[in-house]
């Protein structure tokens, strides 16, 4: 039986993620488990209700069913990816919060955390990233 990929072992990832594509998409289809998730949100320092603004579940699914769906799923993987780059970027994940609760210029005045609840709001997010981790300021 092949190791399951959690959310929070994304966090832990050292190689580039696309290594683990694969296995994330995988471990998506199988539907995260509540326990995995409660854990991811501990050590990202949320907690499940106010992930749950962001999260393609209401926060009575996420604290009452055992697996996630794949839309559910993937997005918990989306976000452990994203707070992995974030970490890297920021040094660690209180920093990274910071920034993800703070209004953003080149984010059209929003937070970052408030865009986080769609797929192309997390792409947003990790480009902005990206230009903080090579130095580009808006």
């Amino acid at each position: 039986m092949m190791y399951k990929l959690t959310p929070s072992d994304v966090l832990g990832l050292q190689e580039p993620f696309t290594a683990y594509s694969l296995q994330m998409i995988t471990a998506s289809r199988e539907g995260v488990s509540r326990l995995d998730f409660v854990d991811f949100a501990s050590k990202i320092k949320h907690s499940v209700q106010s992930l749950s603004a962001i999260i393609p579940a209401s926060y009575s699914s996420l604290t009452k069913k055992k697996v996630y769906n794949l839309e559910t799923s993937e997005r918990i993987f989306e976000l452990a990816e994203l707070y992995a780059y974030g970490r890297d970027v920021f040094g660690t994940i209180e920093n990274f919060n910071s920034w993800l609760h703070t209004e953003s210029l080149p984010l059209g005045g929003q937070t970052p955390f408030s865009l986080l609840d769609t797929s192309f709001g997390i792409a947003l997010v990790k480009q902005e990233l990206g230009r903080i981790d090579h130095g580009i300021f808006a």
